[in-house]
């Protein structure tokens, strides 16, 4: 016979070893020991690997088939889709190598940047505040804006999910679908330009340093990452959506066109004015 319990957590009264309403444990003495720290240490690391393993696995041999599970109610094997975006965030904090999507203060004061009618009154009244010069005001700007611009990436799947309910309007799909889907795509980016394309760099400079420039001098490696990007959208929306191939190539070469003219660009844009806001 299982004893009435009164959850520390919730108060909710409940019979059994977990709360119904919130699922916290009811702890025991032998819940104090340290081997019990060590079981969850190993629960944690076993499943942690599987369902990343799993995850990444899915993701990079069947685009579009995490997303689709996870909208159908197929959870449990897998990382949910926004904490195993931000866990290639946080990867890409801890060994950051290529500058990503954050642009240094010149890119902003160019005259080739199409925003400049909003850039250069922004750092002349920094300029005019903290009474500098416009390279003090850059050096600020560079040192803040690489946390802003990683930190700001979780801005790009509303962006994305918001295009890809357009152009999937006759889905009538809730926009819930669309956003994960989005996290899916981003985080196949992140981990393909920032992730893999910097560890083969840093493998080439320690086998093979002569041949390292490519890696930030050669067009073709952008070419080949937008490439591959742009086939992994395709078959993702052919997975998730269901619509014949034509129609899926056509409206992933359109969103393809508008996530790097359009998205990236709005993000760069968001990313200058956080960061200014801290300069």
């Amino acid at each position: 016979m299982q004893e009435n319990s009164v959850c520390k957590n919730c108060g909710n009264h409940f019979t059994g070893k977990f709360c119904n309403q919130c699922g916290e444990k009811v702890y025991s003495e032998k819940d104090k020991k340290i081997k019990h720290l060590f079981n969850d240490v190993i629960h944690f690391i076993t499943h942690f690997d599987g369902t990343f393993l799993a995850t990444l696995k899915t993701s990079l041999t069947k685009p579009g088939r995490i997303s689709l599970d996870y909208c159908s109610g197929i959870r449990k094997k897998y990382f949910k889709p926004v904490p195993y975006f931000l866990l290639l965030v946080v990867f890409y904090l801890l060994f950051p190598r290529f500058q990503g999507l954050n642009m240094k203060a010149g890119t902003y004061a160019s005259s080739q940047y199409n925003f400049t009618w909003l850039s250069i009154p922004v750092f002349k009244a920094k300029i005019k505040k903290y009474h500098v010069d416009y390279t003090e005001i850059a050096k600020r700007y560079d040192e803040k804006s690489p946390k802003v611009s990683k930190i700001s990436l979780l801005l790009l799947i509303p962006l994305t999910a918001s295009v890809i309910g357009l152009l999937f309007i006759n889905k009538r799909k809730p926009f819930f679908d669309h956003f994960i889907l989005s996290a899916e795509l981003i985080s196949f980016y992140i981990f393909l330009d920032f992730l893999v394309l910097p560890f083969l760099s840093f493998l080439v400079e320690k086998i093979a340093p002569q041949y390292n420039p490519i890696f930030y001098d050669g067009s073709w490696v952008a070419w080949v990452s937008q490439a591959i990007f742009g086939l992994f959208i395709i078959i993702a929306f052919r997975r998730f959506y269901k619509e014949a191939h034509w129609i899926s190539i056509a409206k992933g070469v359109v969103f393809f066109a508008i996530f790097f003219v359009g998205i990236k660009y709005i993000y760069s844009l968001i990313v200058f004015l956080l960061t200014m806001i801290f300069v």
